[in-house]
């Protein structure tokens, strides 16, 4: 088999339209780990996943089971999807014990290696290059990074402007995984309306340390812990106090927006909605919003209220009101 074009290969996959052995490698573990959902997708029917897929890891498989998996009937469905990531970490011996299912892939399942690197000279490799479905994922050029990252802000079911794409790709540079998780953090900070200029001039990190969307996420976790090492650090790059705690409210808002939208039987895109934050990033914010009673998160409006008051007015370090603030709020309650 040659290589595949990567956009052959969507489609291809968007119409069920499946091999039996795949070989997806390549630089870019963004587009790595994207073609793992897009096979689930078009493989794994809805009710029978348990029984048809299984995952596993080069570096602790044993590829004796992988083999097993691979030739495992399905159970009440079409094929299997068995799915090996970080390929380049098999030793010799064990590429040798998959050697058979290459040369006479399994029709019933849709076997699928991926590797982040390739040496071309290895028998193993050369057979999987000529015998599977193969497909190079690059990184992308420069010029296409806007593009791309319109689309995975399409795929977190986001819009954004295209200054703020620009400006976004000057911030976080190159690299898919990265744009990612800026993206994520972003469509927590502007709920359901479009990403501008001035959301990603305030919500993105323009380095690698923590920003405050990691602090407001420890808050509403209860991790008293982390919350304060992190206030260290966003003092210590001199963030803004009182945006903390403007940012800190609107998080605690939202949780118990979701608590009450549960009281009032909502779920899911409903839920989503009355909210105001994407589908996507539902289950996040529940999953804190169960920690936390609603008498809880309108007391911590309060507090939030105090400290804002306090840092616009007190002659104190506005780190002892900050510090206050975790300690009467983060880790002390749970929900009934």
């Amino acid at each position: 088999m040659a290589l595949i074009d990567a956009q052959k290969f969507y489609r291809d996959l968007e119409k069920g339209q499946t091999a039996p052995l795949y070989f997806l490698f390549g630089e870019e573990p963004y587009l790595l780990n994207q073609s793992v959902e897009r096979f689930k997708y078009s493989v794994l029917t809805e009710g029978a996943v348990d029984f048809n897929y299984s995952l596993f890891y080069a570096s602790d498989a044993d590829v004796v089971s992988v083999r097993d998996a691979v030739e495992t009937l399905p159970m009440m469905a079409q094929r299997r999807l068995v799915i090996l990531k970080e390929a380049q970490e098999l030793t010799d011996k064990e590429w040798a014990e998959l050697e058979a299912l290459f040369e006479s892939p399994v029709d019933s399942t849709v076997f699928v290696i991926l590797a982040s690197r390739v040496d071309k000279r290895k028998k193993q490799i050369r057979l999987l290059l000529d015998k599977a479905d193969c497909v190079e994922f690059k990184k992308p050029y420069e010029n296409q990074i806007p593009s791309w990252i319109n689309y995975i802000a399409q795929s977190l079911g986001l819009t954004i402007s295209n200054d703020a794409i620009l400006l976004l790709h000057k911030l976080v540079g190159h690299h898919l995984t990265e744009i990612e998780g800026e993206l994520k953090k972003l469509g927590e900070f502007v709920g359901e309306r479009r990403i501008e200029v001035a959301d990603v001039a305030q919500a993105v990190s323009r380095s690698k340390e923590e920003n405050v969307f990691d602090f407001t996420k420890a808050i509403g976790e209860n991790d008293r812990v982390k919350a304060l090492e992190l206030l260290v650090h966003l003092l210590d790059q001199g963030q803004n106090e009182i945006g903390i705690v403007s940012l800190v409210a609107r998080h605690v808002r939202i949780l118990l927006t979701l608590k009450r939208g549960m009281e009032e039987g909502l779920h899911g895109a409903k839920l989503a909605h009355f909210a105001q934050v994407p589908p996507y990033f539902l289950e996040s914010y529940l999953d804190q919003a169960r920690l936390w009673t609603a008498k809880k998160l309108e007391q911590t409006l309060v507090v939030l209220s105090e400290t804002d008051k306090a840092l616009k007015s007190s002659p104190l370090s506005s780190h002892i009101w900050l510090e206050n603030l975790v300690l009467k709020t983060c880790g002390t309650q749970y929900a009934m």
